[in-house]
């Protein structure tokens, strides 16, 4: 049962969470003025496709939060599972940054006329909604059933935009790491990445394997030119002189002597240490500013951005 709580703030407009009914349940209606529920009472949303937060922008919220406290009310619905408690519509990031401040309750409405697509709207308005984000949130549209033209409808965007990012979870492996690690998050560069990849599988993941390479879609547009042209004069040898022959011979020992020299790592791995937990850092995603960088847990695979000072370097290893 949700217990009242003596009113600390005084702010005009809020009240205490409403008695449950008979059954264990609050009565399901929408509340137009913000109460207050303890955070012990409230659950993340398990279907929320945003699992990454930042850091320290967690931190700066908590603490705003400690010193004014929570401006901006959270929206909330009963959890039919378990009784008398709720789940989150919109505002994880001030959920965690109460608990972080110490804080025992935080303002809400109670909305459960709240659906997935709102959630969505509300969240892609947000400066720092991901590409990959997108595309979780519409698979999971279409695994209910959705077709994609519905699901542009109800988000405000056209058939096309659906395509790219539903797309975007179905790419090739090589290319799947690619988006995954950020190395690039350009719809449009993965999308002109894949169509090159169809032709030329071999030559764009051997192209992919140097880490120093930016994947944009210039550069993508710039290894399509150079493919179509060699494809071009190797469909015509008469076309093909002794020099361009003995430069393809070159590259074909070159690549060979690549994957075969047991002293050379052909994907280098840098392994590190934070706390008691082991990682690995992810060179290829860009940190929010200098001094930090991406780390890849081994035992969970999460991924978090952490102060540089912060992580201990273990060793280097073979990549997969």
């Amino acid at each position: 049962m949700v217990k009242a709580k003596k009113k600390t703030n005084d702010q005009p407009g809020q009240s205490i969470a409403p008695p449950l009914n008979e059954s264990g349940q609050e009565p399901v209606s929408i509340s137009h003025n913000p109460i207050e529920l303890s955070l012990d009472l409230i659950d993340e949303d398990p279907d929320q496709p945003r699992t990454v937060f930042d850091p320290q922008l967690l931190q700066e919220l908590a603490d705003t939060i400690r010193e004014r406290g929570v401006k901006n009310p959270i929206s909330v619905h009963s959890n039919t599972e378990k009784s008398g408690r709720y789940i989150i519509n919109d505002g994880a990031r001030r959920y965690r940054a109460s608990k972080m401040a110490g804080k025992q309750t935080i303002p809400a409405f109670v909305d459960p006329d709240f659906t997935k697509i709102d959630q969505i709207i509300v969240n892609a308005h947000h400066a720092n909604f991901t590409p990959r984000e997108w595309a979780i949130l519409i698979d999971q549209e279409e695994k209910k059933g959705k077709q994609r033209i519905q699901i542009a409808k109800e988000l405000g965007k056209t058939p096309p935009f659906v395509t790219y990012y539903s797309n975007l979870l179905k790419l090739p492996e090589p290319l799947a790491e690619v988006f995954n690690s950020g190395r690039c998050e350009d719809v449009s560069a993965l999308t002109q990445l894949f169509t090159v990849w169809k032709l030329y599988p071999d030559d764009v993941e051997l192209w992919l394997d140097d880490s120093t390479v930016e994947v944009t879609r210039h550069s993508i547009r710039s290894l399509r030119d150079f493919l179509d042209r060699r494809a071009e004069q190797e469909s015509s040898p008469e076309l093909i002189s002794q020099e361009i022959q003995l430069e393809a011979e070159s590259t074909s020992r070159e690549r060979k002597r690549r994957t075969t020299n047991p002293f050379k790592l052909r994907k280098p791995a840098v392994q590190v240490r934070v706390e008691d937990r082991i990682g690995f850092l992810l060179y290829n995603r860009r940190p929010s500013r200098f001094g930090r960088a991406w780390i890849r847990y081994q035992d969970n695979g999460e991924e978090r951005e952490l102060a540089m000072s912060d992580v201990q370097l273990v060793g280097l290893a073979e990549g997969e």
